[in-house]
């Protein structure tokens, strides 16, 4: 092995490529930093992971490429069987694993460019970073032989980006039947790796595998750790040669959300996972770890190096927030915020009260100035008919923040709807959106935006991300005190108590 230049100091070192070895049986995903290889017949699933900074490999088991629950049954998505010991995985015996019997079998790949999450409109200064980032994909699909899932197609998509030891991976499902299917739950990546420690005795705190796993599918958190929800390390069932006496080593890598999502799949529809995305790590010093994982996040989600300098305004009286915006010039600052206490009302569709902060923002913008506003989401009560249930009391009450509506809720919809609105109308730059969505689940079966409580979470997180995106994608700046930066946020605070 050559020497590796830095990474961390260093750009265009490692492009990303995919590459057939074994006479066209092997896929190998690579950026000279990390290495994802794939076996291709009799069924496609991952059958290496090395970490070529430091010359490991991580894996020591072959486990499926995703796992479905439909209609009440679970299936596996590729993957091979036969192997007799999960410590380790030699190369020789992959020639003697076969297809396992009911799960979905691999029809074909194909290789491309990354390709944007969703559009980013860039409008005030930022880094310049690419958007995608360069690198290359890989989809595999899968078809199910099984006469209840005919016209089921699964696609396993992956991306791996130049420059930095970091891919993602997500699944698509696309029912080609004649009939709904419902997709009960997912998990849409298993990894058997290698454990990072061991232990004969219950160990109540346990060294994980050197690397950061996280998803877009985030709430309730003003830090990765914190908003984290998909990410599982679990015991391993198959590896029955481990140390620890009652088999529990958490070694097994699971990306897979906390509930449902209970989604109702419409013939012709396609269903998308949430990302996963995992960044290996070279050291285990925490400093370096912690520039790798900035790296990431100006990787993936670039828009979080636009940093206007922000002014807030407690008022929303014109005189008040024109003094502001006058002030701002002569200080330096880019922005200003009519902020919370300000009584601005985002909700309000006179078209004359629009229109007053529509001049506003001419006004702002004439001196150079972006122009933006508060608005609560959660934490606040609206009525037992649109809050969310609680579904152990089916009640209003006892929610994240103990009262918050419910997004799926008549008022949920119209919300959103008035936020978009408002702002194409009165040509705001900015959204303080406090309250954001924490993860609430809802036991109505009233609310049009969902059917029942399963796919509550799903439904609301949906909501809330598609609104954000279409906010990137049309330069309206979020400052959101959650972390929503992988589906378009560029900023929240460094954490606060009411108190403070």
């Amino acid at each position: 092995m050559g020497k590796i230049e830095d990474w961390l100091l260093s750009r265009g070192q490692y492009p990303a490529e995919i590459e057939t070895k074994n006479n066209d049986k092997d896929l190998v995903m690579t950026n000279g930093l990390i290495e994802r290889s794939f076996r291709l017949s009799p069924n496609a699933a991952t059958v290496g992971f090395a970490n070529l900074m430091t010359g490991e490999s991580i894996l020591r088991g072959i486990k499926p490429e995703a796992v479905l629950k439909i209609d009440g049954q679970t299936y596996d998505v590729g993957g091979l069987i036969g192997q007799v010991e999960y410590a380790y995985l030699l190369p020789e015996w992959l020639d003697t694993m076969s297809a396992e019997q009911g799960a979905f079998q691999f029809t074909e790949y194909r290789i491309g460019k990354t390709q944007p999450r969703f559009a980013w409109k860039h409008n005030r200064y930022a880094s310049d970073l690419p958007w995608p980032p360069p690198g290359v994909s890989l989809t595999m699909d899968f078809h199910s032989d099984l006469n209840e899932l005919k016209g089921v197609e699964v696609s396993v998509h992956y991306e791996m980006y130049d420059d930095i030891p970091l891919l993602s991976k997500w699944i698509t499902i696309t029912n080609g039947k004649s009939e709904t299917i419902q997709l009960d739950s997912f998990t849409s990546e298993v990894l058997a790796f290698v454990e990072a420690e061991v232990a004969v005795e219950e160990n109540r705190q346990w060294s994980r595998p050197n690397m950061h796993v996280e998803s877009d599918y985030a709430f309730f958190g003003m830090s990765a750790k914190s908003a984290n929800k998909t990410t599982h390390w679990v015991p391993d069932p198959q590896y029955s040669t481990q140390v620890n006496y009652q088999r529990l080593t958490p070694c097994l890598l699971e990306s897979r959300p906390p509930l449902g999502p209970g989604i109702a799949i419409k013939p012709n529809e396609t269903f998308e996972s949430f990302r996963t995305f995992e960044l290996i790590f070279d050291s285990t010093d925490r400093e370096r770890n912690g520039l790798a994982q900035r790296r990431m996040y100006r990787t993936i989600a670039p828009w979080i190096t636009e940093n206007p300098i922000f002014m807030h305004v407690t008022s929303s009286d014109p005189a008040v927030i024109r003094q502001a915006i006058d002030q701002c010039i002569e200080a330096g600052f880019e922005m200003v915020i009519i902020s919370f206490g300000s009584g601005l009302d985002m909700e309000n569709e006179d078209p004359a009260y629009i229109d007053r902060f529509k001049e506003l923002a001419e006004y702002a913008h004439q001196k150079g100035i972006e122009l933006g506003g508060y608005s609560l989401l959660a934490s606040r009560r609206i009525s037992d008919e649109h809050d969310v249930i609680n579904p152990e009391t089916g009640k209003t009450g006892g929610a994240i923040f103990n009262n918050s509506p419910c997004l799926g809720s008549v008022w949920g919809q119209e919300y959103f709807r008035k936020l978009t609105q408002f702002f194409e109308r009165s040509s705001f730059d900015l959204l303080e959106h406090d309250g954001s969505y924490p993860g609430d689940l809802c036991a109505s079966t009233k609310h049009p935006g969902h059917w029942g409580l399963t796919d509550s979470q799903w439904t609301q997180w949906k909501t809330i991300t598609d609104f954000y995106k279409w906010c990137r994608g049309k330069g309206v700046y979020l400052n959101v005190p959650d972390w929503y930066f992988l589906s378009g946020s560029n900023k929240t605070g460094m954490g606060y108590r009411e108190t403070n």
